[in-house]
C-alpha cells in the first residue's frame, strides 16, 4: 500500500513508522528542507518538499498511485483544505485530522468521511481500557 502524509507531526511520524515496519510505501510532504534532511536519515520513505495544500505539490505524490492521503497537520482548516484538494486530484482515500468537533461535522458534510479526531480516539481507548475491553500495547 502507498500512503502519503502532509506534514511531519509526531502523529505523522508515529503512523509512518508503523506503516514502514509493515512494508508499506510512505511519502512525506514537508515544507522545511532542513526537516526533510533530518528525517531522511531516520526514515526509509519518499520525501516531497513543498506546501501540502498546493495542488502542484500534491500531484508530485502521484494521487493515481496512492491509496491514502493523510492530512495530519495541527490546523483543522489546513487539513480540511488539503483533504478537499487531495480528493479533487484523485487520491483514493483522504483522511484529515481534526481537533474541534464542529470541524468533524463539517468534514462529514463535505464528504470527508474518514476524518479522525486523535484526542477522541485516545479517550475512547482509555475508557475501553478501564472497562476491560482492551489492553495497553
Amino acid at each position: 500500500m502507498r500512503t502519503a502524509f502532509i506534514g511531519t507531526s509526531s502523529l505523522t511520524l508515529s503512523t509512518a513508522e508503523l506503516l514502514l515496519e509493515d512494508g508499506h510505501e510512505v511519502i512525506l510532504i514537508e515544507r522545511s528542507r532542513e526537516r526533510i534532511d533530518t528525517l531522511s536519515e531516520r526514515f526509509d520513505a519518499g520525501f516531497i518538499h513543498g506546501d501540502g495544500t498546493s495542488p502542484d505539490v500534491l500531484r508530485e505524490a502521484e494521487p493515481e498511485n496512492t491509496d491514502v492521503l493523510f492530512c495530519l497537520l495541527e490546523s483543522d482548516q489546513t487539513n480540511i483544505l488539503a483533504g478537499l484538494i487531495g480528493r479533487s486530484l484523485g487520491f483514493q482515500r483522504v483522511v484529515p485530522r481534526v481537533n474541534d468537533p464542529q470541524f468533524q461535522r463539517i468534514c462529514l458534510e463535505l464528504g470527508l468521511d474518514d476524518s479522525v479526531m486523535p484526542n477522541r480516539a485516545v479517550a475512547r481507548h482509555l475508557r475501553d481500557l478501564l472497562g476491560g475491553e482492551e489492553s495497553l500495547e
